[in-house]
């Protein structure tokens, strides 16, 4: 009753002789969520390989896969919402049409994928393998817009009680959401067509628009293994990819209206730039309509060569493995808009080419001292280049590149203890694993610079460090447990700098300010989890309890906020000081989970599995499942200037009690 409700799955496998095989498998799910309104799935998967195998030594494996889905989105909110309306499961992200649900939020996808490759025992020694795949497809991503008009998203702060300074008014509005008047709780679609029709020139003030994500990938893998000793064994190859992720924006649904004008909405009333809003220069004041692309269109390309070397030498009690791999990577923008703003080779064709030298070394050693006990220790290096969203001040309009680009470097360590008895098996590891020189770009709107802006955080460094602790025990012919525990310290290691651009001429709003992320906790991950389970089968019956507690957590830190520019600047008490650097806590969380089921056997060769899973069986309402601040500080106008404070943190809650039904089939 989660996500979808309705599935289902099949596969076969046939070997249709002459050394040919074949297998199939589909599987299909469509329903809405019977716990948060708006969410709903239609997906399909659908998937063939074939293989044919040589008596010399030779195989061919050719597999495709078609996976088609349209699926709608739950979104998070303030508490503010949460508490008014009394529902932890509150999605804004729909309203009603017509008195019909609709999300404004859907994410369709369709990227077929295909692989092929073939192996070749070149000797008794040797083993080459050739892969050679792709990806083509496009993903969308659809949300409202809208032009020189007020949000439609009934959540903002603009719309919820604590925004209003009077008393009545706040009242009133704070009501309209504890009677749940869908008019001000969810997005309002009849009003939005009103609106639009009250357009004597039919151009649209609301609408919905496709994000949409082109995907042309080609990967290429040549690889080698060979035995070269009694105890030594090698593998060498090369690799390469080729990835295009082009990005634009279409026009889905022009809500009854009949075109918009392709230019910067944001620009309008901008004293300084308002002349120059042109989104696509070489086809200026272009009308738009539904099906169009416009706004901004560009591609982000990545491609990579590089070669690597395994070994991996044992003895009766010892191993030792070493992987090596560098390459050389290049990526560039290229935009195929030319905005007004940036005119020229500032936002059209192709950007400069940022290049790297990425690497990863990797050595492990294992030691058993009897059959039932090994010690074993990982060691591992490597550098990565940034992805390619975060190597340009705004990918959708901007060919500027970040400064001083650089590879994250991670180093890590694990040593493993193993202990197999004959009913109990455990196992212990201690792990530690720093990065250096993480970068992240956002855009966003700087309230105190008044404009929308490009933030570059550069520096990022984490410190991950814990032990993990599992167990599994037999302690009789039907009964079995296990236990698993993890305690860690996740944290920021360094204070990174935070430099802000303006998003209309890229002109430094501040250079390299300090944010003082010492008190932070890396979010969205508890630091301590512990998890133990009891099952029991017996003639065909099963039945399994687990238990989950999550604690330690976070909400996900935003950087600029605990920069001296906003923290010192923004702040006109210690109380506002404290709400801007002070991170969030969220409540420990207990789960217990349950699964039943039954096997009957139909003849020599045929089964039916029978199975129930109930998910959160105590049916807990109030685990926060996560938190995130927000970058956005609120500004209210007061008699001698603003009064800043950071706005809401934004909340999901998980889910009550779910159930999850199956039958499964085997013959």
């Amino acid at each position: 009753d989660r996500a979808y409700m309705f599935g289902i799955r099949g596969s076969i496998v046939e070997p249709l002789g002459r050394g040919w095989a074949i297998s199939a498998m589909l599987s299909a799910r469509t329903g809405r969520d019977m716990h948060v309104k708006g969410v709903f799935s239609n997906s399909a998967t659908m998937g063939v390989s074939a293989t044919k195998s040589w008596k010399h030594r030779h195989r061919f494996s050719l597999t495709t896969l078609f996976a088609p889905s349209e699926r709608s989105s739950r979104y998070s909110t303030t508490m503010e919402a949460f508490t008014l309306t009394g529902d932890n499961l509150y999605n804004p992200s729909w309203g009603y049409q017509d008195g019909k649900i609709r999300n404004a939020n859907v994410r369709r996808t369709f990227i077929p994928s295909f692989v092929a490759s073939y192996e070749l025992s070149a000797s008794e020694r040797t083993e080459l393998t050739v892969s050679f795949g792709t990806d083509v497809g496009v993903r969308r991503y659809s949300a409202l817009a809208w032009f020189d008009a007020r949000t439609p998203m009934p959540d903002n702060y603009h719309y919820m009680p604590s925004y209003f300074t009077d008393r009545y008014v706040a009242s009133e509005v704070a009501q309209a959401w504890r009677d749940n008047d869908t008019r001000y709780t969810q997005i309002d679609w009849d009003e939005l067509y009103g609106i639009n029709a009250m357009r004597s020139d039919g151009h649209a003030v609301y609408a919905l628009e496709d994000r949409v994500e082109r995907v042309a990938d080609i990967h290429f893998t040549a690889s080698g293994r060979t035995v070269a000793g009694k105890r030594m064994t090698v593998g060498y190859g090369v690799r390469a990819s080729y990835v295009n992720r082009r990005n634009y924006k279409q026009m889905r649904d022009l809500l009854g209206s009949d075109h918009i004008v392709d230019i910067d909405q944001y620009l309008v009333d901008d004293d300084m730039v308002g002349n120059m809003k042109q989104n696509d220069l070489r086809n200026p004041d272009r009308v738009v309509r539904e099906g169009d692309r416009f706004g901004y269109d560009y591609a982000l390309v990545r491609r990579y060569v590089g070669a690597f070397v395994t070994a991996e030498w044992h003895s009766d009690r010892l191993r030792l493995d070493m992987a090596a791999e560098t390459g050389s990577l290049s990526a560039f923008r290229r935009g195929y808009y030319e905005k007004e703003l940036f005119a020229g080779t500032a936002s059209y064709g192709r950007s400069r080419v940022v290049r790297f030298a990425p690497y990863t070394v990797k050595v492990a050693a294992g030691y058993s001292f009897t059959p039932r006990h090994y010690l074993g220790l990982t060691v591992a290096v490597q550098g990565m280049p940034p992805e390619s969203e975060d190597l340009f001040l705004q990918t959708q309009y901007n060919n500027r590149v970040i400064d001083n680009p650089q590879l994250r470097t991670t180093a890590s360590a694990e040593i493993d203890y193993r202990f197999q008895g004959r009913t109990v098996n455990l196992s212990a590891s201690l792990f530690a694993l720093r990065t250096w020189n993480g970068v992240e770009v956002s855009h966003y709107y700087d309230d105190l610079a008044f404009t929308y802006s490009d933030m570059v955080v550069s520096g990022l460094s984490l410190l991950h460090a814990g032990i993990e602790i599992a167990a599994d025990v037999r302690f009789a012919r039907n009964w079995s447990a296990s236990a698993a525990a993890t305690l860690g310290r996740y944290l920021y290691a360094a204070d990174p700098r935070v430099s802000l651009y303006s998003d209309r001429d890229n002109s430094l709003i501040c250079d390299r300010s300090v944010a003082h992320m010492g008190d932070c906790l890396v979010g969205g991950s508890p630091q301590a989890v512990v998890t133990a389970d009891v099952a029991y089968m017996n003639r065909g019956w099963g039945a399994r309890v687990t238990a989950t507690y999550a604690g330690l957590r976070y909400v996900v830190p935003a950087v600029m906020r605990r920069t001296d520019r906003v923290s010192h600047q923004a702040s006109v008490s210690e109380e506002i000081f404290d709400r801007f650097v002070n991170q969030e806590r969220l409540p420990d969380a207990v789960t217990v989970d349950a699964a039943v089921w039954k096997s009957f056997r139909l003849g020599d060769s045929s089964r039916i599995v029978v199975s129930l899973s109930v998910r959160n069986l105590l049916g807990n309402h109030n685990i926060i499942y996560n938190g995130r601040e927000s970058m956005r500080i609120s500004r209210t106008k007061v008699a001698d200037g603003y009064l800043y404070a950071p706005f809401a943190t934004r909340y999901t809650y998980s889910y009550p009690r779910t159930f999850y039904l199956s039958v499964n089939y085997k013959f």
